[in-house]
């Protein structure tokens, strides 16, 4: 799946909030919990953040998960734990 497509550049974080549906506020902090691929320029602080469309669409795909995914797992447990 590629969600973000035509992108020659790397993205800001208001670009990907823009792309994902969430706030700034919400990039900054995965950044800051290193939840999120990004590219850091210069040490510190005052780094510059930039993010790679191509590692963007990886994370995506790696976080998404289809309906019913996992289920065997959900009732292997229940079934040995709850009696």
């Amino acid at each position: 799946m590629l969600l973000i497509e035509n992108y020659n550049r790397l993205l800001t974080a208001k670009e990907v909030a823009q792309i994902l549906g969430v706030k700034i506020s919400t990039i900054k902090k995965w950044v800051f919990e290193r939840r999120i691929p990004f590219v850091k320029f210069g040490p510190g602080q005052k780094s510059l953040i930039k993010f790679n469309p191509l590692k963007l669409n990886e994370w995506i795909d790696q976080n998404s998960h289809e309906p019913g995914e996992g289920l065997d797992k959900v009732n292997k447990y229940l079934s040995k734990n709850i009696k």
